[in-house]
């Protein structure tokens, strides 16, 4: 009596072609949009590595000549510098270099280290963490525990605050 397949009505293989081109339409629309979305946010990241790339080949490392002892051990610590996470510590150069002396337990020849490893303000090392000091202390052939000790990172942060 009553046929109730929508698939027999003349007009139904046109509607299931509309809904179809639709569907893929706005399926297309959502993808494009939340790529647009990631694309921009990966463009923003890439142009920030670049920056810091390009940074870190502005600020040549000098590579010290020489046969004594002391020149001996910066080539081997500037050799470990890529180990330090910049990223979270900042970074800096010898323009913007504070005088690390300054704090307790700063020689002469220790903030040489510290210079040849790319730590040269206050900043940097009152952001230092566990990690870092750990790191830090390692690749600098430091006593081990000093740094925590003499408490560079409070006496960082304090004379930070004073600039």
């Amino acid at each position: 009596m009553f046929d109730l397949n929508p698939l027999n009505l003349p007009d139904a293989q046109l509607q299931q072609w509309i809904m179809m081109i639709v569907a893929g339409m706005l399926g297309f629309f959502i993808g494009y949009a939340s790529h647009k979305k990631n694309i921009v946010r990966l463009e923003g990241s890439l142009v920030i590595t670049k920056r810091d790339l390009d940074e870190c080949h502005r600020s040549k490392i000098p590579v010290f000549d020489g046969n004594d002892e002391e020149t001996t051990v910066l080539n081997r610590i500037r050799s470990r510098s890529n180990e330090i996470n910049f990223t979270r510590l900042g970074r800096a150069s010898a323009a913007d270099a504070d005088d690390l002396k300054e704090i307790m337990g700063i020689g002469p020849f220790l903030e040489k280290k510290l210079h040849v490893i790319g730590i040269y303000t206050f900043r940097q090392i009152a952001n230092f963490t566990k990690e870092d000091i750990d790191t830090i202390n390692d690749i600098i052939e430091f006593f081990p525990g000093r740094i925590e000790r003499d408490n560079w990172v409070r006496q960082a942060a304090d004379l930070t605050k004073e600039k």
